[in-house]
């Protein structure tokens, strides 16, 4: 039978880190890393990042060590809770515990849905959502893959360089890397990188990216010439790979700071992009506000933010806004960083045609858990 209430206990013990954790000085740096992470829930991840940067008594492994504690026990918390902590001096030595090797062998299961949320510290529906769709050995595989560390993903630059090109370049810059699966222009990261700091990144030749989404703009197919609506363009990470696959891109976004970085970005990569009012175009794409849980074993902290049903009135009134900007003929590509039906099954007018729907689960496709449907207009 499959073991759900400890699918996503780490696959292998780690006694060094055990026993680096244990340490006072290291302890000690833990607790007050979480208390700062605690402050702004929903804004935990910067804040710990921000903290970390700012504690100049850590160096950089013992900085390392502390950050990968704290998004440890976010990633655990419930299970720890469950299995008899009640502060976080216990948090902390009980997840110390778990590195080590420790199975919590004691702890009884009930149900399986209860396990599963235990396992994934996540909303009772949310599990039973999961567990339903997955069935418990795949349910099981996507809990255990929360224990491993997220790839890092870039996407060659097609306007300033090739994959293969920007492989060595890497290589010159002591960064090893593999081809991403499925993707023409994706490379990971083999290891750590700091990849802004390199000078193949200054010079534009690499993005980082995810390969689900570069998957989801190469679902696209051939958009050379074609005009592109990016409606929620953010940062512009999506915007840049379209533009540097020959798309006319404007986009947009509520957000000015982020088209702020758009701007940046695109002058880096050599991207000509359009930053304006929506307008009619070939393709809108919208890469909705969601509850970001695809990316769960990337930041455990979403955990921390989500609230059952949190974007899905937004998601509905912008895809009514999109399909008002999409030429006829044209198409509609609407995209998250989900896995939860309610925020993917949103509907559009009975005379569009759903060309594709696609969903990207990390312990079956290596990817953020994504997903993407393509809807023609008549």
């Amino acid at each position: 039978m499959t073991d759900l209430l400890r699918c996503a206990l780490p696959a292998e013990p780690n006694p060094d880190l055990a026993a680096v954790a244990e340490r006072p000085f290291i302890a000690d740096h833990i607790r007050q890393a979480l208390s700062a992470a605690r402050e702004q829930p929903s804004h935990a991840t910067p804040n710990l990042a921000r903290w970390l940067r700012q504690t100049r008594r850590l160096g950089s492994r013992d900085r390392r060590t502390v950050g990968d504690a704290v998004l440890g026990i976010i990633r655990h918390e419930a299970f720890l809770l469950r299995a008899g902590a009640r502060s976080d001096d216990d948090l902390i030595a009980m997840w110390t515990q778990m590195v080590g090797g420790e199975r919590f062998e004691h702890m009884q299961s009930a149900s399986p849905g209860e396990d599963y949320s235990s396992a994934l510290a996540l909303p009772l529906p949310v599990a039973n959502e999961w567990l339903k769709r997955l069935g418990p050995e795949q349910a099981a595989a996507f809990g255990q893959i929360q224990t491993q560390r997220a790839p890092l993903s870039i996407r060659a630059n097609r306007l300033r360089c090739t994959r293969e090109a920007l492989a060595e370049r890497l290589a010159e810059e002591d960064i090893q890397t593999t081809a991403t699966p499925h993707t023409e222009d994706g490379l990971q990261i083999v290891g750590r990188a700091n990849v802004q700091a390199l000078q193949s990144f200054r010079d534009g030749w690499c993005e980082v990216q995810d390969a689900s989404s570069q998957r989801a703009v190469a679902a696209l197919g051939d958009v050379e010439g074609l005009e592109v609506l990016d409606l929620c363009a953010g940062a512009g990470g999506k915007s840049l790979a379209l533009a540097a696959a020959g798309a006319r891109v404007r986009a947009t976004d509520p957000r000015s700071h982020a088209l702020g970085e758009l701007e940046k970005r695109a002058a880096r990569a050599g991207a000509e992009i359009e930053i304006g009012e929506p307008e009619v175009a070939d393709i809108v794409f919208v890469d909705a506000p969601c509850s970001g849980l695809g990316r769960l074993w990337r930041t455990p902290a979403v955990r921390w933010s989500y609230q059952m049903g949190m974007c899905t009135e937004l998601q509905a009134e912008i895809l009514d806004a999109a399909i008002d900007f999409v030429r006829p003929g044209g198409r509609l590509i609407y995209a998250t960083c989900t896995l939860l039906d309610a925020e993917n099954s949103h509907q559009l007018p009975e005379d569009w045609t759903c060309l594709q729907r696609r969903e990207l689960w990390p312990h079956i496709d290596g990817t953020d858990g994504f997903h993407w449907q393509i809807w023609q207009r008549p």
